[in-house]
């Protein structure tokens, strides 16, 4: 038993990785289908753009990892290959010891084959018990050898069929090479396309540099914008969770909302109330409990909504059916001018033109932005957790709207100059910003 599961055990596990690399190729072959559709609209009666060099390059990197994953496979069915070959040298060894045993059956059955012999052992019995169970003997050799058959016609049957599943192997391995080697070659030729793409950009650095500098400017502005408003919804929040619990208080001592305070009585005064409520009753010998003081961060309404979303960390769906990362978060080296950085408070998602933005979680639209050249962005709260979705063109949703999961929230905007369909997404934990391909799935 040992053995065996010794045996099973990395054939189930190497079964595993094969799925999980078939999955992985038919991902990024999507993913490769989808560079070429993006790049095919930003070409489409234009010039060649830095929005093209960039879904070119990202388009680059994802074939780039197609072959290495294509690497693993060829690794893995090698490996296949000569654990087969292993079994079936054991199965023709244990074939070749079957035979034998039966030729020595044969050969014993020939040197008894006279039908006299046999009745004279049968006859020569001292009693009849014993003839019997010689008559049962010569019935069990005689089922041994027909068992005998069997098993050579079973292990026959195996070396076939690990001979054909090996034919197959082969063939499988002969196709992964293939394709290696026409992947390599696309590869060669579309980093032949890059060079010459960014050769058309030589002397145009200061024009880069300016564009560059104009699109940062823009994007702090909106961040600036968006940290402001995060920040205001917090202290909203922290506010209602204090005037919540403080309300609570009100009423474990007695006090009635709209006939001994209102919603415009401050919480100075509401305090003053319960004090007084208190005293009373402790001059009429009744107990209250003392107030625990805490300051709540969030209602619980939102600390449960924010649990949610931190549990469902690496599972969020993406804000888009289908796109390509074509900048990632933090500092961003420039696809043309060397040696320029910027920096990406979140990830910018290249998708086909007429895409929409859909929400990842549910929650509540706080605000909808408008920074000028930039279209419009949409601020969505998730308890203390908030997602930003930018660059819309047309919106679905409006101020205080509780939306769903996969909820559409706009338009992705599309550059007519360039052909560029891009969202600008990120998410914010209180006013820090975080890298959102850590929470999509």
């Amino acid at each position: 038993m040992c053995i065996f599961l010794l045996f099973v055990v990395p054939v189930n596990g190497q079964k595993d990785n094969k799925e999980k690399l078939q999955l992985q190729k038919v991902r990024l072959e999507d993913e490769i289908k989808l560079a070429n559709v993006i790049l095919r609209e930003m070409r489409e009666d234009r010039k060649e753009s830095i929005s093209s060099l960039e879904a070119l390059g990202q388009k680059l990197r994802i074939r780039e990892q197609l072959l290495r994953t294509l690497n693993r496979e060829l690794k893995l069915l090698e490996e296949d290959l000569q654990a087969q070959q292993g079994q079936l040298k054991e199965l023709e060894q244990q074939l070749e010891l079957q035979k034998q045993v039966y030729a020595d059956m044969i050969r014993k059955a020939y040197s008894n084959r006279d039908q006299h012999t046999v009745l004279m052992f049968i006859l020569s019995s001292q009693d009849f018990f014993q003839a019997v169970k010689r008559v049962q003997y010569l019935k069990q050799i005689a089922k041994a050898r027909q068992k005998q058959i069997e098993r050579i016609a079973e292990t026959q049957f195996a070396i076939e069929s690990e001979q054909e599943s090996i034919r197959k192997k082969v063939k499988e391995k002969e196709a992964v090479i293939e394709r290696q080697r026409r992947e390599k070659e696309i590869l060669l030729k579309e980093k032949k396309e890059q060079e010459s793409q960014l050769a058309s950009f030589s002397g145009k650095e200061k024009e880069i540099q300016e564009d560059i500098k104009k699109k940062q400017q823009q994007r702090d502005q909106l961040n600036q914008e968006i940290q402001r408003l995060i920040a205001i919804e917090i202290k909203r929040a922290k506010e209602e969770a204090l005037r919540k619990q403080i309300e609570d208080e009100a009423k474990s001592v007695g006090l009635v909302k709209n006939k001994d305070f209102t919603s415009k009585t401050t919480n100075q005064q509401l305090k003053t109330l319960i004090t007084k409520a208190r005293e009373a009753k402790a001059a009429a010998g009744k107990a209250t409990e003392a107030p625990v003081e805490r300051l709540p961060e969030l209602s619980a309404e939102s600390q449960l909504l924010a649990a949610n979303f931190s549990a469902n960390k690496k599972k969020l769906p993406w804000p888009v059916d289908r796109g390509l990362v074509i900048a990632k978060f933090g500092p961003q080296s420039h696809a043309v001018a060397k040696g320029v950085v910027w920096d990406n408070k979140g990830i910018d998602i290249a998708s086909e033109k007429g895409s929409k933005a859909k929400a990842v979680f549910e929650g509540e639209v706080i605000s909808i932005l408008r920074i000028p050249g930039a279209n419009k962005a949409v601020l969505v709260r998730h308890g203390n957790y908030f997602t930003v979705y930018s660059n819309l063109t047309e919106i679905y949703v409006k101020q205080n709207d509780k939306i769903k999961v996969g909820q559409t929230i706009g338009l992705i905007f599309t550059d007519d100059e360039n052909g560029k369909t891009v969202l600008h997404f990120e998410i914010w934990k209180d006013t820090e910003v975080m890298d959102p391909q850590g929470w999509l799935q």
